[in-house]
């Protein structure tokens, strides 16, 4: 696992997932570098197991399951693993199973109300009683692999799909909170389709203190959001406009935000001084009212003594005890490790 500290990248840790026969899982941390090349004995590391019920929750009969197999044409969205580590108090550092549960409820209500511009649910993948995915339509690519793309295409169309995919979730009370460039697919006919709702929230919903909430460089003052607003929603597409129309940065613009988003019919007048009117952005009055002061409130970032950034990297093959003898090829492979 490579970690970034000051600027200043470096190998801090290796960090080893291990899936067993029987779907026990372990994970293990070493100072030992490895490559894809590389063989790991198992027996010579300290497995710690994973208790899987924090991480994947139980199958309820009110969700959609996904059919077995899943179709060819879409996409599962599993939850990263990689992250899990003890709490001293023996607790899971991140609730991934809450995480996973909230963004299948809205899914859920997505279902009962769909549009062509968000991404089509198609219900949860189940192993053995547990949800262990959410399986989704698979799109061509992402906003961003698009913009790298020479073919042109219609910016003013595309931008037009996306506002009409957060319109239809505003007037159904919720805000995504996380759009950007790679929360935006394109299918085969270019048209935009709003993916990844882990962040999303009824508006005027207070964030827990663990849930996601999108990503900082797209969001107002670059701050992590308080609540779910529809202004949130409103900031990040007058973003998007900006990246579109700047092509030779593959970053959100910093300063010219509010001159560019005063000429697009989905801006408004977002600022630190004062409420913003969502009616004026879509000409809608949002079903749900915004709660507390009606102005944005964002949660100013704690002072960076030292930031720190966690990227993972690589895979290893395995030696060790783990019953290879029960399992054919791709099993043994699956219950390898996955190695960051």
């Amino acid at each position: 696992m490579l970690l970034e500290e000051d600027g200043k990248a470096d190998i801090g840790f290796t960090k080893i997932i291990i899936r067993g026969p029987h779907q026990d899982h372990y994970y293990a941390t070493t100072q030992d570098r490895f490559f894809e090349s590389s063989e790991i004995d198992l027996d010579k590391l300290n497995k710690i197991p994973i208790d899987t019920d924090t991480i994947w929750p139980r199958y309820s009969a009110r969700f959609l399951r996904a059919p077995s197999p899943v179709p060819q044409d879409s996409h599962v969205k599993e939850t990263n693993i990689c992250f899990y580590e003890l709490c001293p108090e023996g607790k899971e550092e991140k609730p991934f199973r809450d995480l996973l549960l909230h963004e299948i409820e809205g899914y859920e209500l997505l279902r009962r109300h769909p549009h062509p511009n968000i991404v089509e649910y198609r219900g949860c993948v189940v192993q053995d009683g547990h949800i262990t995915g959410i399986c989704l339509a698979k799109y061509k690519m992402n906003l961003d692999e698009r913009m790298a793309d020479s073919t042109p295409f219609d910016k003013d169309l595309f931008l037009e799909g996306i506002e009409r995919g957060i319109r239809h979730l505003h007037s159904l009370g919720i805000v995504h909170n996380d759009l950007s460039p790679d929360n935006v697919m394109l299918d085969e006919l270019d048209r935009p389709i709003i993916i990844d709702f882990d962040s999303w929230g009824r508006d005027g919903q207070k964030f827990a203190p663990d849930m996601k909430k999108g990503a900082l460089e797209w969001s107002i003052n670059g701050s992590s959001y308080e609540y779910a607003r529809f202004e949130n929603d409103i900031f990040s597409l007058s973003k998007l406009r900006e990246f579109l129309y700047d092509p030779s940065s593959g970053k959100p613009l910093s300063k010219s935000t509010s001159a560019n988003s005063s000429q697009t019919s989905t801006s408004s007048t977002t600022s630190s001084s004062g409420p913003q009117n969502v009616s004026d952005a879509f000409g809608t009055t949002p079903e749900t009212p915004i709660e507390g002061s009606g102005q944005n409130t964002a949660t100013p970032l704690p002072p960076k003594e030292k930031e720190k950034k966690y990227n993972f990297w690589g895979l290893g093959k395995i030696k060790g005890q783990i019953d290879k003898q029960r399992a054919g090829p791709r099993e043994q492979q699956e219950r390898h490790c996955i190695l960051m």
